[in-house]
């Protein structure tokens, strides 16, 4: 039984090897990380029994986080015994994952411990010049990872879970060095069975019991209760949708290839990386085949797909398909998405494309009294006027320009002026019977983060009577097109 197990652990291996290259044909080295845990010991010893087969040199890449103290510091020494055992040169450093986190901005622990490892594990694939670094990830890993993106909502992509062969995760420009998981169609159970029959001892991370960190919730909590009272076979399972994605997301891709370079117009570097699809062949497509377009799109443009979800994907793919045009949709990164006429585009936010003047403070607006007057008033940037027009109609009303809007004198005082955002801001949308946060209503229009602050606000005793450039309020709704006031905000130095 013991040595079956250690021949088909072997066997997966040796075959993943050999789909990666690793034929024997020439000497090349492969870093193999080794957290001193029963599945990394597993690896190790395989590929070290198979490393003459396939003529490769091995190289043992172990890093410390820094974040278990004493123990840490145990498994690290016992790595390095391991590798010296065998023979095996090793690189161990040691990384604080929580400055680095506070460094970078991120939120997530995880996260940040995973960049840091990855980028070690690049660097020293570099230093040695080898193509892959095997990792430890069995079947196990994959499932929890598959039942990981759907808790969070994915699509197609997140489903296939994890590849045998992947590029480099983080850094995101690293290209020469591919990630290799040979031990995807094994269990944890049977890694430990495997160092046990080979009289090899391995470490236990305390860190893997800790229940903060998600993937431990569902390793020690959703999975065995699933197992328990749902379907006993559901890392099976959760493994089987894995392949079926794949096989489909394949297809799909396959199906994209056909019609990417029609509809691709200009994947411009010198823009930011930008890239311009052409929206009539966009349109025309499967809303399948849209969403690995613009999906697509993106990582062509940013290089990485890690932070788009399946609402930013949802929601390049509705307003691509929608009637209006001139929408912004705002994405991770400062990247934004572009609809135009003929053209979606992604493109990266710059901090000067307001097409507006900008000022600062509060600015009291001068209000004629009669018809005969018109009232100008100049603050930074803007020039403003303000006249009651004769014989106005429902049509003048409804073909005004976004720097123009007439407003009902009686819902209006005289006492008129105009500011930027507040944080504690309502506004009620004309036409809606409820107010809602100001903040909501540019989230909701998809107005950039860039541009929110530097809107003007036409402001009244009243509340916000008009989001210049964007939507009146229904406070300032003219009831008798005779009885309203005609606003205009010019632009001077734009």
């Amino acid at each position: 039984m013991v040595n079956n197990l250690t021949a088909k652990l072997d066997n997966v291996v040796h075959t993943a090897l050999v789909k990666c290259g690793y034929t024997g044909a020439q000497s090349e080295t492969l870093v193999v990380g080794v957290s001193g845990g029963p599945d990394s010991t597993a690896l190790l010893y395989s590929l070290y029994r198979l490393k003459d087969q396939h003529n490769i040199e091995l190289h043992v890449a172990h890093l410390n986080h820094d974040f278990r103290g004493v123990e840490a510091d145990i498994d690290a020494a016992f790595v390095a015994e391991m590798a010296s055992k065998l023979a095996l040169p090793y690189t161990i450093e040691k990384k604080d994952p929580i400055a680095y986190q506070q460094e970078r901005g991120i939120s997530s622990f995880e996260q940040g411990a995973r960049e840091l490892r990855y980028a070690f594990l690049a660097n020293v694939a570099d230093k040695i010049d080898a193509r892959f670094v095997a990792v430890a990830h069995t079947s196990d890993d994959l499932a929890e990872t598959v039942l990981l993106h759907i808790l969070r909502g994915t699509g197609l992509h997140g489903l296939t879970g994890m590849a045998y062969s992947a590029p480099w995760p983080w850094p995101i420009n690293i290209h020469k060095t591919r990630l290799l998981r040979p031990l995807l169609e094994v269990t944890k159970e049977e890694t430990v069975a495997y160092c046990e029959s080979l009289g090899q001892d391995f470490r236990t991370d305390s860190g893997n019991s800790l229940l903060r960190f998600t993937r431990n919730k569902i390793r020690n909590e959703l999975m065995p209760e699933l197992s328990r009272k749902y379907n006993p076979q559901i890392r099976d399972s959760l493994i089987r949708l894995s392949h079926i994605s794949t096989i489909e997301l394949d297809f799909l891709n396959e199906e994209t290839d056909k019609i990417w370079g029609k509809a691709l117009i200009s994947p411009d570097s010198n823009n930011h990386g930008s890239v311009t699809l052409d929206r009539a062949i966009f349109s025309a497509q499967h809303p399948a085949l849209q969403r690995l377009m613009v999906r697509r799109a993106y990582v062509l443009a940013t290089g990485d797909s890690r932070r788009l979800r399946e609402s930013h994907i949802a929601a390049m793919c509705e307003s691509a398909n929608g009637a209006t045009t001139g929408l912004t949709i705002q994405l991770p990164g400062d990247w934004l998405f572009l609809v135009n006429y003929n053209h979606i585009m992604l493109a990266k936010e710059k901090t000067d494309d307001y097409p507006y003047p900008t000022f600062s403070g509060s600015h009291s607006i001068n209000v004629p009294n009669d018809r005969e007057l018109e009232r100008i008033t100049l603050i930074p940037g803007w020039e403003i006027s303000v006249e009651i027009p004769s014989n106005t109609t429902i049509n003048d009303i409804k073909a005004a320009d976004p720097l123009t809007a007439y407003l009902d004198i009686k819902s209006i005082n005289t006492n008129l002026h105009v500011r930027t955002r507040n944080p504690q801001d309502i506004f009620q949308p004309l036409g809606m019977e409820m107010a809602k946060k100001l903040q909501d209503f540019y989230t909701d229009s998809k107005i950039p983060a860039m541009w929110r602050s530097k809107i003007p606000l036409l402001i009244s005793d009243k509340g916000i009577m008009w989001i210049v450039g964007h939507r009146i309020s229904e406070l300032g709704r003219v009831n008798d097109p005779d009885q309203s006031y005609l606003i205009k905000f010019k632009p001077r130095d734009k």
